[in-house]
């Protein structure tokens, strides 16, 4: 009979536990954001796709679905989609992707960040979506954007996933 208490006393310790190490969306927004600036400041992963002339680095269970169009790619992760646009006219320092993000969502922006870095300009955006449980997450550097529409639960992780992708492109 005491270890069927003591069981029982173990397991609501263990979800008293678990439920305290749920992150707010906003700790996963700002833990999101934190970990694109230091992936940004790192040295980008080995590519390990290649399309057409345009190399990058795909994290596991990453695949990309679409590519007819070298500009436009779709890359998935189970039912997850994300789009990559590759805009090659653009530098690395180019603000493009910023300021229309700037111009037609400001209003729509929840939290952003910058980062500039040996001639390198990138940002990372999170805006609001009609769902309040989930958000469009938005990574970029220089002519290379990618987005997603996430869970809020996994903000952090698509985020980090998204800004090593991004930072790994290279355009023969």
């Amino acid at each position: 009979m005491s270890y069927t208490w003591l069981r029982a006393a173990g397991l609501m310790l263990l979800l008293l536990g678990l439920s305290g190490c749920s992150q707010s969306i906003e700790e996963q927004i700002a833990n999101g954001l934190q970990i694109t600036e230091t992936v940004f400041a790192e040295e980008p992963e080995q590519h390990t796709e290649q399309i057409d002339d345009i190399q990058l680095y795909l994290p596991a269970k990453f695949k990309v679905e679409d590519s007819s169009d070298d500009y436009n790619i779709v890359i998935s992760k189970g039912k997850e989609s994300y789009i990559l646009f590759i805009n090659d006219r653009e530098a690395k320092d180019s603000k493009l992707y910023y300021n229309l993000l700037k111009d037609n969502d400001a209003d729509k922006i929840i939290e952003e960040t910058t980062y500039e870095k040996d001639g390198h300009f990138g940002f990372t955006a999170v805006l609001k979506t009609a769902n309040e449980d989930e958000m469009e997450l938005v990574v970029s550097s220089g002519g290379i954007k990618m987005t997603t529409i996430s869970q809020a639960k996994y903000i952090e992780d698509n985020l980090r996933e998204m800004t090593k992708i991004v930072h790994s492109v290279k355009i023969k």
